[in-house]
């Protein structure tokens, strides 16, 4: 299936998000070639996009499969000026882009997302994102890599039962557009970010999170932590009360209703 460039610049509405981009047929990672190539583009939110990744990866070095053109593949850069502890957010503002462009055009959708940047569909992952970094003159450079499934799933293991946004959802638009209305929700989501505004980029993610009180777990080593979910914290990480009240805070690792 061919790119074209004109739909999506014609669906943008963002003022540097978008603006340049690098398509690939097929490459091995996008996040990859953004790494290594940090002089691509001059503006924050420029965008490498493929129609297929040969070596597409996830969270723990896991990897991404895709079925050729059935998928939005693409990694955006972000540029900051100094190092922040809040950058754990970069990663998950693309997933509360992605939930308020599904949402904005299929109302009935059931979308949420699961800590820290997954993007589910009638509670089966529909998109992951991985946010890797590098350096230049500098500055620090957040690359932001983002795998959706769009017309189907890609065969395969998956550890959450995957699905597509045709599946599960009334909206069904081409990659062009999706990537569009994606930045265009992204953009102002990441001025948030650079403007300090922490407090309101949590309540945006929990809109879409889970409910306060769900009993969660971390099963990922070295130590599992459970409790009832409480909220975000300055940081982005994850909140948990355990049994005897004390305030547990998560900052990686898979975490799963209990």
């Amino acid at each position: 299936m061919a790119w074209d460039d004109k739909q999506l610049h014609w669906h943008l509405t963002t003022r540097r998000f978008g603006r340049q981009f690098q398509y690939f047929d097929v490459i091995d990672s996008t996040n990859r070639w953004l790494i290594e190539n940090p002089n691509a583009f001059t503006l924050s939110g420029g965008v490498t996009i493929a129609g297929h990744q040969t070596a597409g990866r996830g969270r723990h070095s896991r990897s991404w499969s895709d079925s050729p053109g059935n998928a939005l593949l693409c990694s955006v850069m972000l540029k900051l000026r100094t190092k922040t502890p809040a950058r754990g957010f970069l990663s998950m503002i693309p997933a509360i882009a992605l939930a308020r462009t599904i949402a904005k055009h299929d109302p009935e959708a059931e979308v949420a997302l699961k800590w820290p940047n997954d993007v589910l569909l009638s509670h089966m992952k529909v998109a992951g994102i991985l946010a890797e970094s590098t350096s230049l003159n500098g500055s620090e450079i957040v690359v932001v890599g983002i795998g959706m499934n769009l017309n189907s799933v890609p065969a395969g293991n998956f550890i959450w039962p995957a699905t597509s946004l045709r599946e599960s959802s009334k909206w069904h638009p081409n990659r062009e557009i999706l990537l569009a209305e994606l930045l265009n929700h992204w953009e102002p989501l990441f001025d948030q970010f650079l403007e300090n505004d922490l407090g309101g980029l949590r309540t945006a993610w929990e809109e879409y999170g889970p409910r306060h009180g769900a009993y969660m777990k971390r099963v990922e080593a070295p130590s599992m932590i459970e409790g009832e979910f409480v909220g975000l914290g300055e940081h982005g990480q994850l909140l948990l009360r355990d049994a005897q009240g004390v305030i547990q805070e998560v900052y990686s690792g898979d975490v799963i209703s209990a």
